[in-house]
């Protein structure tokens, strides 16, 4: 089964095969465009461009990496309350002075979305390497290492709805 950005890329490849003056004219205006305009003035342009666009250039990359829709994005968002489906947190991490969206959290082999992530959870996972065993033996470790007498497990997290 081919996947949507593979049949996307086979749809692209076989437009430029069938319309290869139109694509060579496209590239040479573009290319031309670069040599002719001061760098700095198309670097200022294109920061402006995709600050002015941000919501809609983030919808687009969402939509093109994992398939996620805006409605699907915040139907998600709306399930999980606004918050990270591990830890039951909003998000704290900022870029450029904004507080980021949650991540879309997938598994890497079969491309399944499972749900939105904090930063930090989302980058737990990735350090752990989506290792089930992995994430056992660090809680193993950190109940072995903990000041507590009694350690209560909760999954609460993962069964919002």
């Amino acid at each position: 089964m081919i996947d949507k950005r593979e049949k996307e890329r086979l749809r692209a490849a076989k437009w430029r095969f069938e319309n290869r003056e139109k694509a060579r004219e496209i590239s040479r205006r573009s290319n031309q465009k670069r040599r002719v305009e001061n760098p700095e003035v198309i670097r200022a342009y294109q920061a402006s461009y995709r600050e002015q666009n941000r919501e809609i250039l983030s919808d687009k990359e969402r939509q093109r990496r994992f398939g996620v829709t805006r409605q699907d994005y915040a139907e998600m968002f709306h399930h999980q309350n606004g918050v990270c489906a591990i830890c039951s947190q909003p998000e704290t991490a900022t870029r450029l002075g904004r507080v980021k969206a949650l991540s879309v959290d997938h598994n890497h082999q079969t491309g399944a979305v499972r749900g939105l992530l904090c930063s930090d959870c989302n980058t737990g996972i990735g350090k752990l390497k989506e290792n089930r065993n992995i994430l056992l033996s660090a809680i193993q470790y950190l109940d072995k290492h903990s000041d507590k007498e009694e350690v209560v497990v909760i999954f609460e997290g993962s069964k919002k709805g």
